[in-house]
Parts: C-alpha cells; sequence; structure tokens
C-alpha cells in the first residue's frame, strides 16, 4: 500500500486491535497475490476480525484453507471467519449441485457463522439474473437460515420495497439479519431498525455527495451498527478510487465518528464487539488489544 497524494496510511490512526471488518471479499484476485501483507496491515491497523464471504463452491474449495494458512502464518493476524451464501449474480449458474456443496459446508464448517451474501439485485437485472430467477433463491437461503438458526448478510440494491416485503413474508424481523452495504436514507435505516436488524456501513458512508447516508446513522442502535469493507471495491475517503482492503476500514470508524460525535477509538471498538456478537465469534482478550 503506498501513501502517495499523500494519503495518510491506516496505521497511523493508532487505533487499538478491537475493530473488525464485518464483509470482505479476500479471494478477488487483486488481493490474493498479497494476502500475507493484507492480513499484516490489517492487524497493525487495529482489525481483530474480518468476515470474509464464499460465494461460490469452486472458491471456497479452492481458498479456504488459503486464507487461513495466510493468516496463521503470521505473529498477529485479525481472526477470521465466514458466510455462504449465492450472491444474486451467481443464481443465473446456480444449480442442484451447487446448492448442495453450499448446505454441505453451512451445515459442517464451523467457521461460517452466516448465510450470505444474498439476496435481491436489480440494478442489472438484465443479463445479470432476473428477478423471476433470484426471487426463489433468495427465499430458499432464508428458509435454510432459518432451519439451521444461523444470521443473514443481506445484499439489496435497488430493490426495497420487494426486499422488505419478502423478508417479512419469510419471518425474518427479529432473527440476525446484517444489512450489508448501506445505501439508504435516515427512513429506510428506520424499516431495518424496526425489523430488529443490524446495518454496516462501508466506504461510500464516507463520499461527500453521500450526506444522507451518513444521517441515517443517527437512527441506528448502536449495538446494531457495524463497519465493513466490501473489499475490495468502495475504498472510503482518502484511498477512494484505490483497491479496497480490511486495514482502510479506520477511515470510515474515523468519518462516521465524526458524524457521531464519537472518538474514532469509541466506535472502532463498539463496532468490532458487536460484530463479534453477531456472528458468534469471541471477545478480544485484553492481552491482545
Amino acid at each position: 500500500m503506498s501513501s502517495k497524494k499523500n494519503r495518510p496510511l491506516p496505521q497511523s490512526l493508532g487505533l487499538p486491535f478491537t475493530g473488525a471488518d464485518s464483509h470482505a471479499h479476500l479471494d478477488d484476485e487483486r488481493l490474493l497475490p498479497d494476502l500475507s501483507g493484507m492480513l499484516e496491515r490489517a492487524a497493525s491497523s487495529g482489525v481483530s476480525l474480518i468476515v470474509h464471504m464464499f460465494l461460490q463452491h469452486e472458491r471456497y474449495a479452492s481458498n479456504r484453507n488459503l486464507i487461513l494458512d495466510a493468516a496463521a502464518a503470521l505473529p498477529k493476524a485479525p481472526d477470521l471467519c465466514f458466510a455462504r451464501g449465492l450472491h444474486p449474480e451467481d443464481v443465473l449458474t446456480a444449480d442442484e449441485e451447487e446448492w448442495e456443496h453450499l448446505v454441505d459446508a453451512v451445515k459442517n464448517d464451523p467457521l461460517i457463522r452466516a448465510i450470505g451474501e444474498i439476496g435481491l439485485d436489480y440494478h442489472y437485472e438484465e443479463g445479470y439474473s432476473p428477478s423471476a430467477l433470484q426471487e426463489p433463491w433468495f427465499r430458499r437461503q432464508l428458509r435454510l437460515a432459518k432451519e439451521l438458526d444461523k444470521p443473514v448478510v443481506i445484499h439489496s440494491r435497488e430493490a426495497w420495497d420487494r426486499m422488505f416485503a419478502i423478508l417479512d413474508e419469510e419471518d425474518m424481523p427479529g432473527r440476525p439479519l446484517l444489512w450489508h452495504c448501506f445505501g439508504g436514507d435516515a427512513a429506510r435505516a428506520g424499516q431495518i431498525m424496526e425489523r430488529g436488524w443490524h446495518i454496516a456501513f462501508g466506504g461510500a458512508s464516507t463520499f461527500k455527495a453521500n450526506a444522507g447516508v451518513r444521517e441515517a446513522l443517527h437512527v441506528v442502535s448502536p449495538d446494531r451498527l457495524m463497519l465493513e469493507t466490501d473489499c475490495p471495491y468502495l475504498a472510503p475517503e482518502p484511498w477512494r478510487g484505490r483497491t479496497n482492503e480490511p486495514a482502510l476500514a479506520v477511515f470510515t470508524a474515523e468519518r462516521l465518528a465524526q458524524e457521531l460525535s464519537m472518538s474514532t477509538e469509541e466506535l472502532w471498538t463498539l463496532t468490532g464487539e458487536n460484530t463479534r456478537r453477531f456472528f458468534g465469534m469471541p471477545s478480544v482478550r485484553p492481552a491482545e488489544v
């Protein structure tokens, strides 16, 4: 990671080892070549937990142990856990064999702590995945989550009303559910809070044009707030336009803490604890901080 253009390095914030990235894609081709370095930078910046999304069986089978081994080889690395699901894009080619792989992994891998990211994406519906195909797969995965008592990580783009309708029909209010990459306003955040769910804010919430997203923070219950990177996408200011990685979550924490009139360290630790609790991960031991 370079600090060209006077971009501050994430380590410069000096945050404690208490934060968490609730949504990452570590096995993206832009990140895998420097996996060890990325994990090392995350730890040195205060990221104590990374939740990685596995979205296809092929990637899960190829990269699960690769990611774990990279962390194990470091003197200090974030804890890791996984979510496994069929993204709205991937249901276009999904079949029963892929479904059987998903069910087997979720049932038998103790590091898979949630089903996700799953949901609806109507932004590129044509040639992406038609809504008529997305919805049955989405409902199927929600029912699996209920059957296995697993949390759910939601992907929703340009599908607000239909998403709420399906989640209500599938009896999801009150169940553990995390709304990934929140991009709505205070009214939408209120709908999520009313149903007892959690919200994760990513790098886009730091962009100047997204004042409405930051305003939504004020209706989010502090115990249901999380941070994410969605790396390698959507790096926060002042690293916007560069490849995102877990260490850069510190800048999202810094901007959101300003909005909430909190210290960055306070928000960092709060959201880290929320993430660990949601995904059933143990608290950071005092000696690690």
